[in-house]
């Protein structure tokens, strides 16, 4: 797909950041950080989506950030992965090279708990593991993909029972993927059910399922190889990072970030805010870009980076490395009292 903006050969990105001890007051009052805040909400589908715009399929919404205000733009569609892959590319690209500063967020986990990147590739990193998956996972134009067939491996990777990974159709025939979680045999500590942001955000999914209403492991294991290929990008590389797997859980200075976020920190306000008739994808990545702009147009994103208050030296460290984290957790209350009154 060609882009507004020519293509760009890959430069070193700079992933440091503002420093949280000495740099979080400078931090706080840099109006604003982000020039454009892009929200995607994925998709695992195996065949391309309808033609008319529909519930379950790749949405993303884009609010921007000119002198002092924003404004947002129509959410869009699109019925497959790889035209929504080239769409953003060219998206993240042309803000670039109008010297804009981009965030965009996509919703589905960055990392595994604790112990599974280094138990599949011999590294402790989330990003080993997205090379992993990348090498590995075969996903189609047309969105024909082999998802399952990964899953099998990494359910054999581990022998202590039947699991983690676990939900498809009762029609496929994946004989080591159990149908339902109670099936599994495979217990804790190897491997772990959930990572420390998991383990605090509300309704939150565990990667290990597949399949079924509010499931997020088939988007993982789509997502992060598409990730790879999107940071990797002529059009981007070399200008992007993603938080906090490249930058530490502070301020990135990289013209475009990429980070894991969760719409349902939002709930209670996309239920107030959807239109009639809107598709519930479509309003929960219009609302959350929304807020996301609003806050940082106040001034007030920079916390969200540092990650949540209550984190020990050790949980920073685990989440910087192998797990990631929720661009939000713990500052929900702040992001909602960015929002205009309904």
């Amino acid at each position: 797909m060609q882009c507004k903006s020519e293509q760009l050969g890959p430069s070193e990105p700079d992933v440091t950041g503002i420093d949280e001890n000495t740099d979080r007051e400078d931090a706080a009052f840099r109006k604003p950080l982000f020039d454009t805040h892009i929200i995607v909400d994925w998709s695992a589908r195996g065949k391309p989506g309808p033609v008319k715009p529909t519930k379950d399929g790749i949405w993303w919404a884009v609010a921007c950030i000119d002198g002092a205000s924003s404004s947002e733009r129509a959410p869009e569609y699109a019925r497959t992965r790889d035209d929504a892959l080239q769409r953003l590319s060219c998206l993240i690209a042309d803000e670039l090279e109008e010297n804009r500063r981009v965030l965009v967020g996509f919703d589905f986990p960055f990392g595994y708990p604790r112990g599974v990147a280094e138990h599949l590739t011999g590294e402790a990193s989330a990003l080993a593991l997205w090379d992993w998956l990348a090498e590995r996972i075969k996903d189609e134009p047309d969105n024909k993909n082999n998802r399952f067939e990964v899953a099998t491996k990494i359910n054999e990777a581990y022998d202590s029972g039947l699991g983690p990974c676990w939900g498809h159709p009762r029609a496929w025939s994946f004989p080591i993927i159990p149908v339902k979680k109670s099936a599994r045999t495979v217990k804790e500590p190897q491997p772990r059910e959930r990572r420390i942001a998991d383990q605090r955000a509300d309704g939150a999914k565990t990667v290990w399922q597949l399949a079924y209403a509010g499931s997020v492991g088939s988007q993982v294991l789509l997502g992060l190889p598409a990730l790879k290929h999107l940071i990797e990008d002529l059009r981007v590389a070399g200008r992007t990072a993603v938080w906090p797997l490249q930058t530490g859980l502070q301020v990135p200075k990289a013209q475009a970030v990429i980070a894991e976020i969760y719409p349902s920190l939002l709930r209670t306000e996309i239920k107030k805010r959807k239109h009639k008739d809107e598709i519930q994808d479509c309003a929960q990545v219009r609302i959350n870009a929304e807020a996301f702009a609003r806050l940082d147009e106040a001034g007030n994103l920079a916390p969200l980076f540092f990650g949540a208050p209550q984190l020990t030296p050790d949980q920073r460290q685990l989440i910087e490395t192998e797990e990631a984290w929720i661009l939000g957790l713990g500052h929900e209350q702040a992001l909602m009292r960015a929002l205009p009154s309904p």
